[in-house]
């Protein structure tokens, strides 16, 4: 494992603000937050049909107001992996002992836009503040047979790809 601000990191996170980095990883802040609607989920070798989303808007105190359930959670953070890296996020501590936990897939060496994940509120309502700490980043050195070529992220002409087009304004 590496630290993404360490000197020998070739991988690039904005947004990071004062306070954001730990021993071993960066705190990543939350930005937008959709419900995952009970829609059919389709996929194959060629084609995917994800869950259509309701987006959840913050209280006038800023907070957003989560039943249980599942919800699709994009951080303020942005990311561009470097040469030779990957990485994944976890969930940060404090909310897994509250049995609100994040689940998210592997960030390919060379992914270029932001940082997303499905974040599961068990148990019982949560609260949470627009731009609070929610997750951390690990990042590591990765034997890469080829660069990141899906779906979500930004093209080559530096716009979002069809997947992520809805984070964006």
């Amino acid at each position: 494992m590496k630290h993404i601000l360490g000197p020998n990191s070739r991988s690039n996170l904005t947004n990071v603000q004062e306070g954001d980095s730990q021993p071993n990883a960066v705190d990543l802040r939350l930005d937008k937050v959709f419900k995952i609607l009970p829609t059919i989920f389709e996929i194959s070798d060629n084609h995917k049909k994800l869950r259509e989303t309701l987006e959840v808007f913050p209280d006038e105190e800023g907070y957003f107001n989560l039943d249980v359930g599942s919800y699709e959670v994009v951080m303020s953070n942005g990311i561009s992996v470097g040469d030779s890296e990957a990485g994944w996020v976890i969930t940060r501590s404090t909310l897994n002992r509250s049995d609100i936990f994040i689940t998210s897939g592997l960030y390919d060496t060379k992914y270029n836009g932001c940082m997303a994940g499905c974040l599961h509120v068990g148990t019982g309502s949560a609260r949470i503040k627009k731009g609070t700490r929610i997750a951390q980043y690990l990042s590591f050195d990765a034997e890469a047979l080829h660069d990141y070529n899906g779906s979500y992220g930004f093209g080559v002409d530096g716009k979002p790809k069809a997947d992520e087009a809805k984070y964006h304004v």
